[in-house]
């Protein structure tokens, strides 16, 4: 069954997910649409597809199977629903929507219509995270799980954090974060968060920042992140650590450790090979002409923006 694809967007993320998509057997990229017409035309030509300038027509096409969007987080709502409402199946990049009420929306088209939705979060094939949830399985309740990240105001790309004007919900941008921590443990009965920006300037642009974010779980805990750029650190740092009832989980030196009454033991991870995510976008497709698509991966997506955008 050959799969027939389209995408928007031509920035790096497009060009990593085209790399992955040409891999695959059996997969033809019809169209490319882009508003930057230089840099569609250009990953058009180089994939030898057509390039389209207005995203609406790709997705009206009747010879694509499949959308993948990879464009501003703002757009990926309207992108995501217009696919949906066209009977594609979508691949999104995070976040699944920058509004809670179209990710609901497109959650529910998705299951009206028989259409694989899937979000770019990693976790579906990380072996390190089966390898978490299933010890967390393990070790009983939730009592606290906290993540930290310090950023030094330097490095390869500060531009990314620093150079950026205020824009949206601060816990919006680390959704990546927020994401494996509702699928471990579920969705937020309560969210506070808190941000300062030091050295904010009239257009935006600040020098440092730090932001908070608390929540209680609806089945028990307290999730905390603290996410802390341009300051006065050596080198970044992240901690992470799962606080349970019969256990703890926490990494050290980007090993995770296991400590329970009877000691320290480090978490195995298997190494088996795994599908991409684009393999993996691929083999729900074809499942889907026999069987409803399985829509958790989306509904954790939708969890997890709740919680991002309950903090703004």
């Amino acid at each position: 069954m050959k799969i027939k694809i389209g995408i928007i967007g031509s920035g790096g993320m497009a060009r990593h997910h085209l790399t992955r998509f040409a891999s695959i057997p059996d997969t033809e990229i019809v169209a490319i649409a882009s508003r930057n017409e230089q840099t569609g035309t250009q990953l058009a030509k180089k994939h030898e597809t057509v390039f389209i300038p207005e995203w609406n027509r790709l997705v009206e096409r009747e010879d694509i199977d499949g959308v993948v969007i990879c464009t501003h987080n703002d757009s990926h709502g309207e992108m995501m629903l217009a696919a949906l409402q066209a009977d594609k199946h979508v691949f999104v990049e995070y976040p699944l929507a920058s509004d809670v009420g179209e990710g609901e929306s497109a959650l529910q088209l998705a299951e009206k219509r028989g259409c694989v939705l899937r979000v770019s979060h990693p976790e579906a094939v990380s072996n390190t995270h089966k390898a978490l949830k299933d010890k967390i399985g393990e070790l009983g309740n939730l009592l606290l799980t906290s993540f930290v990240r310090l950023t030094p105001g330097r490095g390869a790309r500060p531009e990314i954090l620093f150079n950026l004007s205020v824009s949206g919900t601060p816990a919006h941008f680390f959704i990546y974060h927020i994401y494996p921590i509702v699928d471990f443990f579920g969705g937020a009965a309560s969210v506070k968060k808190n941000a300062v920006y030091e050295g904010l300037k009239e257009n935006g642009q600040y020098d440092g920042f730090v932001n908070t974010l608390t929540v209680e779980f609806k089945r028990g805990g307290i999730g905390q992140w603290t996410w802390a750029g341009g300051i006065a650190i050596n080198a970044a740092e992240e901690h992470e650590r799962y606080v349970l009832t019969d256990g703890t989980i926490s990494d050290a030196g980007g090993e995770w450790h296991c400590t329970t009454p009877s000691g320290v033991t480090p978490l195995l991870i298997p190494d088996s090979p795994q599908q991409t995510l684009q393999e993996l976008w691929f083999s729900e497709i074809r499942d889907a002409a026999d069987q409803p698509p399985c829509l958790d991966d989306a509904t954790v997506a939708l969890e997890a923006i709740r919680i991002s955008l309950a903090s703004e």
